[in-house]
């Protein structure tokens, strides 16, 4: 057992900290919350965390830890593993195994305990999901799609996508992923961003296999989520039966009240696409797609700001891995959702609690109460009033076991 003692606790949900707290973990779940000095417990492990802020672990709702598509020019060459002819070599799964294996150790020492995978490559996401849980890597809860369901290949990596085309083949794509064992699905409404010359406007799938898919994937109790970048791909998304909203570039009032209708989630991805390229894209895209791709950060943060105001509901997810964030720098868009306009209660609602009731994970992570498992990050300074302090984890705790600590402070025997 562990008692972390002379806490100041952010739970998840509360816009005040309760302070000097400590909490008690047996190795998993927490098991009791107290004022620090009420009670007196014999036979644990104490760490003391005067001057620090325990948060429940943070989510990120869509991501692609596979995937480095902006990666730093220094390892372009290596990452991409081709051949000078641009031709993929045999060893590409292999190394985007190794690599994604650096990628949820990144992910989860930024204090990411909990993600959802919004697109594997050739299943390694599968791979790596088992080799997290079964201890054999470091990662966070590892929650993935596998392969995102489309009609053609549209995007830069091999082995993303699987082209499907009428509702028995939608049906059938859902039962190859269950067979994976993947716990949610991705739908590709839109192309890329980075799709030059292609229409985004255009939905990829009809009504029908829209429904058909959702049918499917309900009937398995599988989140479905879409990528969309136009409004009416969106808008047909929610008609059929979708459960979530990805991107939401072009969103107009008709998609607004739909997801207020249903309450539906929105995952925003305020990094991708961004009104301002960062350095790696600038380097790693020509012209056309930078311009493109601001041009449609610009529209999306619009439509965003619209559905924020109307009341939709958004959770943090960032799109690393592909035009988003660097893996490890997840934390980045808690700043971005403040920034769209919502408060620091608010933004870290949408990283812990919030995200946890979208992904119905709320009876098990996402706060910090007795019976809940012993997910937590401690951070050096109080986020409900200098957000940035979510960008400075001291602790990790994944499952009551501590996986990082950078506090270089004594451990005590008493409490």
């Amino acid at each position: 057992m562990i008692a972390y003692k002379n806490c100041n606790i952010f739970d998840g949900l509360n816009d005040k900290l309760q302070e000097n707290m400590t909490v008690i973990t047996d190795g998993k779940m927490i098991t009791d919350i107290f004022p620090s000095g009420s009670k007196k417990v014999e036979n644990v492990e104490v760490i003391d965390l005067t001057g620090f802020t325990l948060c429940p672990g943070f989510f990120d709702c869509h991501l692609h830890l596979n995937l480095e598509e902006v990666t730093r020019k220094e390892n372009m060459m290596m990452d991409q593993t081709n051949a000078a002819s641009g031709m993929f070599l045999e060893n590409y799964n292999a190394y985007v195994a190794l690599r994604s294996v650096d990628a949820a150790y990144k992910t989860l020492m930024a204090g990411f305990t909990t993600v959802f995978d919004g697109g594997g490559a050739n299943w390694v996401d599968v791979a790596l999901k088992d080799a997290i849980t079964h201890n054999r890597v470091m990662g966070p809860n590892y929650y993935i799609c596998g392969k995102v369901v489309s009609a053609w290949n549209s995007q830069l990596f091999r082995g993303v996508e699987e082209p499907n085309s009428g509702p028995w083949e939608m049906r059938r794509a859902v039962r190859t992923r269950l067979y994976h064992g993947v716990d949610h699905i991705k739908l590709m409404m839109s192309a890329p961003i980075r799709s030059v010359g292609r229409s985004l406007s255009k939905p990829i799938f009809t009504m029908e296999e829209i429904k058909a898919l959702t049918d499917e994937a309900h009937s398995a109790d599988l989140v479905v989520s879409a990528h969309t970048r136009s409004a009416k791909a969106a808008n047909d998304s929610l008609k059929g039966g979708v459960d979530a909203i990805i991107h939401g570039t072009g969103l107009d009032e008709e998609g607004i009240e739909l997801l207020l209708k249903s309450n539906k989630y929105l995952y925003p991805t305020l990094a991708s696409a961004s009104y301002k390229a960062n350095d790696n894209l600038l380097y790693a895209k020509t012209q056309a797609v930078v311009d493109m791709y601001e041009n449609t950060g610009r529209e999306q943060w619009e439509c965003l700001k619209k559905a924020y105001k109307a009341g939709v509901k958004m959770v943090l997810s960032t799109d690393t891995g592909c035009v988003g964030l660097d893996h490890g720098d997840n934390a980045e868009e808690f700043l971005r959702m403040a920034e769209l306009g919502m408060s620091n209660v608010e933004s870290l609602r949408a990283g812990t609690s919030e995200a946890a009731k979208a992904m119905r994970l709320d009876d098990k992570v996402g706060t910090i109460k007795v019976g809940m498992t012993a997910d937590m990050v401690v951070l050096a300074d109080n986020p409900l009033k200098n957000l940035k302090a979510v960008k400075d984890v001291r602790m990790v705790i994944k499952g009551g076991q501590i996986v990082k600590d950078t506090r270089k402070v004594p451990v005590h025997e008493t409490i």
